[in-house]
């Protein structure tokens, strides 16, 4: 198993006032089942970290860090910060194209349409939107980075 944060966890339930066995009614598990979570000796599912996240009232990615035992967080300790090409540094460019949200969508004869600068109608795809909330994605958390820089590798440099 994994380095959990144990006391992290019991010291949040401490400020809260509350007890392991107020949560585990809370997430609706056996509080020995709980137990065994905090103390390492069961694996924490991704629900279940919500739920915690939910019941002591701080953010998800927190939780997280203190699961793994991992305090940094998502961000990998060597990878640099974003660097826009921008003119003011943090700041994101405009992209290179008008993007549609859903402000723009026009719904008319029972389907959804967008309207381009020159005054066309698109018909949007069935598909579009669909994906709405299905993902977080935490501040800092820089999805082109490889996963693993050493993948792929089949020699050494030597």
């Amino acid at each position: 198993m994994g380095v959990i944060d144990s006391a992290w966890f019991y010291e949040k339930l401490s400020e809260r006032g509350s007890s392991l066995r107020d949560m585990a009614r809370f997430m609706g598990l056996d509080p020995s089942a709980v137990s065994r979570m905090l103390n390492g000796e069961r694996k924490m599912s991704a629900e279940e970290q919500d739920q915690i996240a939910d019941y002591i009232g701080v953010p998800l990615d927190e939780v997280a860090a203190h699961r793994r035992g991992d305090l940094a967080g998502f961000a990998e300790k060597k990878q640099a910060g974003y660097e826009s090409a921008g003119a003011n540094p943090g700041e994101l460019d405009e992209p290179p194209v008008k993007m549609f949200t859903e402000d723009d969508v026009i719904y008319k004869d029972g389907k959804r349409w967008m309207e381009l600068d020159d005054g066309t109608l698109l018909e949007v795809h069935p598909a579009w939107g669909c994906m709405k909330g299905t993902l977080t994605i935490m501040p800092g958390v820089d999805l082109t980075a490889p996963a693993d820089p050493d993948w792929g590798k089949v020699y050494d440099d030597d």
